[in-house]
């Protein structure tokens, strides 16, 4: 990092580059709806219409159609990162963005957002991979980027998928760095050198940006966790945001503008050297549409010798989506666990036995041919996942040393047990009658001091007497998700010393420590054998 006097010394040196800054569109009107990655907000009159193209893409398209497809983002990069310095010979890079059945806006507004935001000598050229789409309002668009030299774009004959259709235009990418991103994106000032720069330095590190939220139903761009959080997984073979552990941040020396090691990737968006990623195998090509692909790729490139990092001063939004608007070839459960399979089978050794029991089901789905893979694994002497958990997973929590207590959490006098009762997150902990059956009373008390159901952990913000607990997120970091329980005891929350009480009502209460029956909690099972373990 550079002060003020070194940027400006180094500015003038012609061995080096600032970050490319953009110019505003000649037409650019700040009051334009979505301008400065504000809220669309829809009119009543056209609220019917909003609601039927929702349905078609899984997000406001009337709200992407009515914006402009230059419309300005706020920058939300750390300041250290606006004055960064960078090598003058960076190499280009090839940005590879498949889409099926996108809306043509969003689409668009992707190009034009790489386009706008790079600097030119940097951007190769864009290829655009229709992977066989087949609803209308695709026929613009060969028309449209007639007149963006840089952009290719390449038709599939027939439905392969995301993971063969990045295969596909990997095939078409001649720069020295191949990036990759969804077709749902919109990328920030600065957000390219420090991806090309680091993958400069080290060919075989993939860099991710940090990918901010594109609100789903406003379209309004909110910032991401700027090197707080890395990607993990859960043994149900699911990608996971996690907080930084403690060991990382010290590694960073707390420094948010450095690169963040992640276990995983979340798999839309990343740059890669291109001969190194031919050289590990590309993607497994034999994995179906998308799903599990990402998890694969993150354990090849650790085992294979590759390092897998998060660079907070490249910032890209996305559209998260809460449906998949188009259909699978085959059932879209069964696709995504085939890819889950084939990846357990190929890399996580004996492992991958916690990812049966956790799903028996999984045993018998077929997952086809793996020997090339297992092929490219010997030759490319890659290690064991053993040590892919001594080593880049660290805090990882194995299924068979998860839980000090677990089963159905009992208030012995009333005969009232704790249930999430299955509702979502942001809602409060319930109560139901211990007779009942069902996986959303089945609670652990873990070896972080949580008290969760799977991944959804009871937490106290109200640190006043008759407060409720809140169903969150597990971070693994205690704080207001941190309890205290002896065997058949009470259930203490450490930061605000109130006790876990069955109330009167269909909520349990905090409130303060009494040796009252009310405050009594037994689980079905507990383990004597599994210790807690220390926060990171």
């Amino acid at each position: 990092m550079a002060d003020s006097n070194n940027t400006l010394l180094q500015s003038i040196n012609p061995n080096k580059r600032l970050i490319f800054q953009p110019t505003l569109p000649h037409n650019f009107n700040p009051n334009a709806i979505g301008e400065n990655g504000e809220s669309v907000i829809v009119p009543d009159k056209a609220k019917a219409e909003s609601d039927k193209l929702f349905k078609n893409h899984g997000f406001n398209q009337w709200a992407s159609d009515h914006m402009s497809l230059h419309r300005t983002l706020p920058d939300l990069r750390p300041s250290l990162c606006k004055s960064q310095v960078f090598p003058k010979d960076l190499p280009q890079t090839s940005v590879v963005i498949v889409f099926h059945n996108e809306a043509l806006s969003t689409l668009l507004r992707t190009v034009h957002s790489v386009l706008d935001r790079s600097a030119p000598d940097l951007i190769h050229q864009i290829i655009l991979v229709d992977d066989f789409s087949s609803i209308k309002g695709h026929d613009p668009l060969k028309k449209y980027i007639a007149d963006l030299k840089k952009v290719i774009l390449v038709r599939n004959p027939k439905r392969e998928g995301l993971i063969r259709s990045r295969i596909i235009g990997y095939s078409r990418a001649t720069a020295p760095i191949v990036t990759f991103l969804d077709a749902h994106c919109e990328v920030t000032i600065g957000w390219l050198e420090p991806l090309l720069d680091r993958v400069h330095q080290n060919r075989s590190v993939v860099v991710c940006p940090e990918i901010d939220v594109i609100d789903d139903k406003t379209f309004q761009y909110r910032a991401g966790s700027s090197g707080d959080i890395r990607g993990v997984f859960n043994w149900d073979m699911k990608f996971r945001w996690r907080l930084t552990p403690s060991q990382e941040q010290k590694r960073r020396n707390n420094y948010n503008v450095l690169f963040a090691r992640s276990p995983t990737m979340a798999g839309g968006l990343f740059a890669i050297d291109r001969q190194y990623f031919q050289e590990i195998g590309l993607y497994d090509s034999q994995m179906d549409i998308w799903g599990g692909e990402n998890l694969e790729l993150s354990f090849r490139i650790w085992q294979c010798g590759g390092q897998l990092e998060i660079m907070p001063c490249s910032h890209v939004g996305h559209v998260f989506r809460n449906v998949i608007p188009y259909k699978f070839p085959k059932d879209a459960g069964l696709t995504i666990n085939k890819n889950s399979v084939r990846t357990a089978e190929v890399w996580m050794d004996g492992y991958k036995e916690f990812v049966y029991q956790r799903q028996p089901y999984m045993r018998n789905i077929h997952f086809g041919n793996i020997t090339e893979r297992l092929e490219l694994r010997k030759k490319l002497q890659c290690k064991s996942f053993k040590w892919y958990l001594d080593h880049v997973f660290t805090d990882v929590i194995l299924p068979n040393e998860s839980a000090i207590a677990k089963g159905k959490v009992r208030n012995p006098e009333s005969e009232m047990c704790l249930n999430t009762l299955g509702r979502p997150k942001h809602a409060f902990l319930g109560l139901s009658p211990c007779a009942h059956e069902g996986k959303t009373m089945i609670i652990s008390l873990t070896v972080l001091n949580e008290l969760a159901m799977d991944e959804v952990c009871f937490d106290v913000s109200d640190h006043q007497s008759g407060g409720k607990i809140t169903l969150l997120d597990c971070h693994s970091m205690g704080g207001n998700q941190f309890w205290s329980h002896k065997k058949n005891g009470k259930l203490q929350h450490r930061d605000s010393g109130l006790c876990l009480d069955r109330g009167t009502g269909i909520n349990p209460v905090m409130q303060p420590c009494k040796d009252v029956p009310s405050q009594i909690w037994t689980f079905d099972n507990y383990y004597p054998n599994v210790k807690p373990r220390k926060l990171n």
